[in-house]
């Protein structure tokens, strides 16, 4: 099993080229950072299944620009977007700064992208909020053209260029693994897993349990005999919080997001993952705010086996 640690990297914390590098030095194989370029003053009280919307939010750096320095100081660890909210890019942008970073980090990256689900952040990017899903699969379907092709152009519905040199292209190829970054143990994700056999290169959901990833991953086989997709191809992540194998802390707003959560042995726990279809968990660790962080990191590492 491949083990990465997700967090909010707060821009006020360690710096993160420190914390990379101390991931990788404690045998983790990935690190993983997702982002809000904004937060509306009106979306303050937003809240989603419950719980409130993480004051941190308003804090997180921009990945992109983290990676590209924590690459520049690792050698092994791969890095991972969870996610990118695609529709407050603009694609081309996009495309040259992904590429860009897969060849700083030496084609260690892995893309996942989503939608976003504070509804007041889409006024402020300029797109309806009901459009959301179809503008995130318009732009995708260009910055694949971005990626594979030169001198090409693309007519969308709501993404339009013509002929273009975007470079450089992705150092891997046919381009960056690109995961679907969508699906909880709240939701009924049947039309996020048709996407992912449809269009992508893996799935990386949160919060299920094994034998939900079990239920989600057959169906998920399913729907890739369908669409002609290779399964066994298919990169499937997911993100579990460390409390949840009896390491770490609960952040201070998640009382409510995991009051029924029940710690079990951490090794027993990821056997049962790896037999579900699990390839990847991704450590869901407290915000990186100080430097309690890295001794977060390091019981992790020692609760999971790795030290």
């Amino acid at each position: 099993m491949k083990l990465g640690i997700t967090s909010n990297f707060c821009w006020f914390g360690p710096p993160v080229t420190a914390l990379a590098q101390a991931i990788e030095s404690l045998g983790f194989e990935s690190m993983w950072m997702g982002e809000h370029p904004a937060i509306p003053v009106s979306a303050a009280s937003a809240v989603r299944y419950g719980v409130p919307l993480p004051a941190n939010y308003r804090h997180m750096p921009d990945p992109f620009v983290s990676l590209g320095a924590a690459a520049a100081v690792t050698n092994r660890i791969r890095f991972g977007t969870n996610i990118c909210i695609v529709p407050q890019h603009d694609p081309i942008n996009l495309a040259k700064q992904v590429a860009t970073l897969d060849h700083i980090c030496g084609g260690r990256l892995i893309f996942g992208y989503g939608t976003g689900w504070i509804e007041d952040e889409a006024e402020v990017f300029g797109y309806r909020f009901d459009k959301r899903l179809g503008r995130t699969l318009d732009m995708m379907r260009a910055i694949k053209v971005l990626w594979t092709e030169d001198g090409a152009g693309y007519s969308g519905e709501y993404v339009s260029f013509p002929p273009v040199h975007c470079n450089p292209k992705p150092l891997q190829r046919p381009h960056v693994p690109i995961l679907v970054g969508s699906g909880n143990d709240k939701t009924d994700n049947t039309r996020v897993l048709r996407r992912v056999a449809r269009t992508a290169d893996g799935w990386v959901p949160s919060f299920l349990t094994p034998a939900m990833m079990c239920d989600q991953l057959a169906m998920l086989r399913d729907f890739c005999d369908e669409e002609g997709t290779d399964y066994n191809r298919l990169d499937i992540s997911l993100i579990v919080p460390a409390i949840s194998f009896g390491v770490g802390e609960l952040p201070p707003w998640g009382a409510k997001a995991y009051d029924d959560l029940k710690p079990v042995n951490a090794m027993e726990l990821i056997a049962e993952y790896e037999e579900a279809g699990v390839k990847r968990i991704l450590v869901g660790l407290p915000d990186m705010e100080d430097n309690s962080a890295f001794k977060n990191l390091e019981d992790a590492a020692k609760g999971l086996g790795l030290a």
